[in-house]
């Protein structure tokens, strides 16, 4: 069973604020730096993916988006790596380990086998089981699943 955490507030562009929209939060710019509303969008953790699950109407203005920015509820995303066949036990807590893989140009490279939003050594649990074969030229046999990320911080 999936915790359910509730959601987290922050602002995001107008254009972006849209129901089930995903976004990958990449931290401060220089323009945020003296903006009233910084507070309520720095707090996210960077390189995390989050969706939209509501939007409130009031738009603000922004330093970064043109169009300003709503306030949004949002929740970390999960993620679809892919993980040894052997691994791909739905209920298990994994450690990410990127793929020892020099083709770049495969469509799972970016995204499932070594995405850089996913640090070497966290730790994931395994919350589906993918029914898609991953085709590996490396010869890999590989599992697409979907993880959550776990609380990885240190405290």
């Amino acid at each position: 069973m999936t915790e359910k955490k509730p959601p987290e507030i922050t602002l995001l562009g107008v254009k972006q604020s849209k129901i089930g929209n995903k976004f990958l939060y990449l931290g401060e710019t220089s323009e945020c730096s003296d903006c009233r509303l910084r507070g309520a969008c720095l707090k996210l953790e960077e390189n995390h993916i989050y969706e939209v699950s509501g939007i409130r109407e009031t738009i603000h203005q922004c330093n970064i988006f043109e169009e300003g920015v709503k306030t949004v509820e949002i929740f970390e995303s999960s993620y679809l790596v892919t993980t040894g066949a052997k691994l791909a036990v739905e209920g298990a807590i994994i450690t990410f380990t990127p793929r020892k893989c020099e083709l770049i140009s495969c469509p799972y490279y970016q995204h499932n086998c070594c995405p850089e939003y996913l640090q070497d050594g966290e730790k994931l649990k395994i919350i589906n089981i993918l029914d898609k074969s991953i085709d590996c030229n490396q010869e890999y046999r590989l599992k697409m699943v979907k993880v959550n990320r776990l609380n990885n911080k240190k405290e």
